[in-house]
């Protein structure tokens, strides 16, 4: 099943992202660039760096079961690689918007695992299948797990906050493992 979706411009992109969290913000900057950086308050004492991008399924050169982001990092040239800024005590978080309808907030936020991508092309594709998104229009989060062994998260607006703490969830839990089995 294909969902037609619908490209969002720059600054609304991120302020549906920061209007998703709600109460949660405490500061934002860069609200009109890439990355957005957003500052959450207690509970959620977070500086996030957010890498987001519009995903779609166009016509050809895709099955029609998935959804594609293309990842330009900022400052990135043709033919370069990059990597997810962690600095600045920020954590990166890696998340695509799919629109559904002519109403922006139907859709559903789409985060992977910056950890999993940490050296990738210049417009690298990411993919979700439709599955997923469609499971999040009916529960608050449903996921994925690529060949990577990457889970990738889909939520729609209102349980953003919710999928950003499970991402969170995994990545500390992966990094748990890896030192286990060091």
């Amino acid at each position: 099943m294909s969902v037609k979706s619908h490209k969002l411009g720059r600054a609304t992109l991120n302020r549906l992202f920061v209007d998703s969290l709600g109460d949660a913000v405490l500061k934002t900057e860069n609200l009109d660039g890439k990355p957005l950086l957003v500052d959450l308050q207690m509970p959620y004492p977070l500086r996030l760096r957010v890498y987001l991008y519009n995903c779609t399924n166009p016509p050809g050169g895709r099955a029609l079961d998935e959804y594609k982001m293309q990842v330009i990092a900022p400052d990135q040239r043709r033919g370069t690689r990059a990597s997810f800024d962690y600095s600045d005590g920020r954590m990166p978080f890696l998340v695509a918007y799919v629109r559904l309808s002519d109403e922006i907030e139907n859709g559903v936020f789409v985060l992977w695992d910056t950890t999993k991508h940490e050296d990738f092309s210049y417009s690298a594709n990411f993919q979700v299948k439709s599955e997923t998104i469609i499971e999040a229009l009916c529960i608050p989060i449903s996921s994925s797990t690529r060949g990577n062994n990457e889970i990738v998260l889909a939520a729609r607006p209102r349980h953003l906050l919710s999928a950003i703490e499970m991402r969170l969830d995994i990545m500390s839990r992966d990094i748990l493992e890896a030192s286990h089995d060091t």
